[in-house]
């Protein structure tokens, strides 16, 4: 891009030119003491890898100091998620000074100030305020592009020096601050959602982003954060680690993984992950997690076998109280209110990995290599209404129905032939043709 008229001698030079011409120029003045070459480490657009061109121009600035001990505040008002979060946006508030809200673009929500012409002086009033958001709000803020400032501005706006003649601000407003006003655009303006939310959910760099802007904004206005909960995830990044990107080749599709290991096994890698840091994904990854997908399935099989052999079990009639139930099944009652609990707790907390390596230990450990094992000759040679296995089956109907319940809220129980149906008296498995 070449220099503008702001080079004055240099104008129309590309900034590689314009080295060359400056040094040239500075040693025929006799003004250069010195030329050297070096290299340093300079900043690159991330897209193009180009050098970027810095630009000296006017900006509007925020002060943060006025309202940064209020801010603070709030943070420790609100639950972090996982808990250093608190920390580092504590950390980004106290060390800021200033928010630079204006950005030179050709497109976005522009800044409504007008200047003078005659002193150029930034005009703002109440009159001048209202106008402009009558304008916004009937016809949007691309207005302030296609409408002419007679067309909205009152006649009997003057400048301090008397003048009645004004240009429009063309820089448009950072767009964090777009972002961080929508807890003012959504929650306050449309019904059945309240204020403040009760969950924020990004990525972390937020912090110093959409999580920031927010608080900022609504802090400033209303003198408490926007939110109540604030939850901060990782990166999807591939088995080594490393950044997924279309240059690098390295991204998989959610098509290609539902169509080798199936949807189930998609969702049974987001819930089994802790999502608080970077999140691996590799087809080996893929392959381990569907082993662990068919111990959950298979101990449901075996159970659903077991309640539907020759006659359904009607848990209305044929269970057995918990006073009668043989001292094993206790046993495993017992360990299905610890899991219950743990579970709840983890969902509580949004720790979902948690829930499912839960389910699955519980599953393996518990049930396929203890109790399961334990009461199948309970299940195959006593009488189909005798106590023991009446009670067996009693045990099996809540293990299952309850893990039904826990693991459907991340929808685990969708299996390859067939899903899981509660009724209130029945358990079914209802097999897809």
């Amino acid at each position: 891009m070449p220099l503008t008229d702001d080079a004055g001698m240099f104008k129309g030079l590309s900034t590689t030119q314009a080295n060359k011409a400056i040094a040239q120029h500075l040693e025929e003045i006799n003004a250069l003491f010195a030329l050297e070459k070096i290299q340093h480490q300079y900043p690159h657009c991330w897209r193009c890898k180009e050098p970027i061109l810095f630009r000296a121009t006017e900006q509007w600035f925020c002060s943060i100091n006025g309202f940064k001990e209020q801010a603070i505040k709030a943070i420790e008002d609100v639950e972090w998620i996982p808990g250093w979060g608190e920390d580092r946006i504590k950390g980004m508030v106290r060390d800021r000074s200033d928010w630079c809200i204006s950005r030179q673009r050709t497109w976005g929500v522009p800044i409504p100030i007008l200047y003078c012409t005659d002193c150029k002086k930034p005009v703002i009033n109440e009159d001048v305020i209202n106008a402009i958001s009558e304008l916004f709000k009937n016809e949007g803020s691309d207005a302030w592009y296609t409408k002419e400032l007679s067309e909205f501005i009152p006649n009997s706006v003057k400048c301090e020096c008397g003048c009645s003649e004004f240009t429009k601000e063309m820089d448009i407003m950072d767009v964090w601050f777009d972002s961080g006003v929508t807890h003012a655009a959504v929650l306050e303006e449309r019904e059945g959602v309240y204020s403040p939310a009760d969950l924020y959910l990004e990525g972390a760099d937020q912090y110093r982003g959409w999580f920031q802007s927010s608080l900022l904004t609504s802090v400033v206005w209303k003198g408490v954060a926007p939110y109540k909960s604030v939850c901060t995830h990782g990166w999807v990044v591939d088995g080594e680690g490393r950044k997924m990107a279309k240059s690098m080749g390295n991204g998989i599709e959610p098509k290609e993984i539902i169509k080798d290991f199936g949807a189930d096994i998609l969702r049974l890698w987001v819930a089994s992950s802790d999502y608080h840091a970077d999140i691996r994904i590799s087809k080996d990854i893929l392959k381990q997690l569907s082993e662990s997908y068919k111990k959950i399935r298979n101990t449901a099989r075996f159970i659903l076998g077991n309640l539907q052999n020759c006659e359904i079990f009607d848990v209305d009639k044929d269970s057995v109280p918990d006073n009668q139930l043989l001292e094993v099944d206790k046993w495993a009652v017992m360990k299905l209110d610890e899991l219950i609990e743990k579970v709840n707790t983890a969902y509580n907390d949004f720790d979902y990995h948690i829930v499912f390596h839960s389910i699955h230990s519980f599953c393996i450990v518990d049930m396929s290599n203890f109790y399961l094992d334990i009461i199948k000759d309970r299940l195959y040679c006593e009488g189909k209404n005798s106590l023991e296995r009446r009670s067996a089956q009693t045990v099996m109907y809540r293990i299952l129905s309850a893990i039904a319940r826990l693991i459907a809220p991340i929808n685990l129980l969708l299996m390859k032939y067939g899903v899981l149906c509660l009724t209130p008296k029945v358990i079914t498995l209802k097999a897809f043709l």
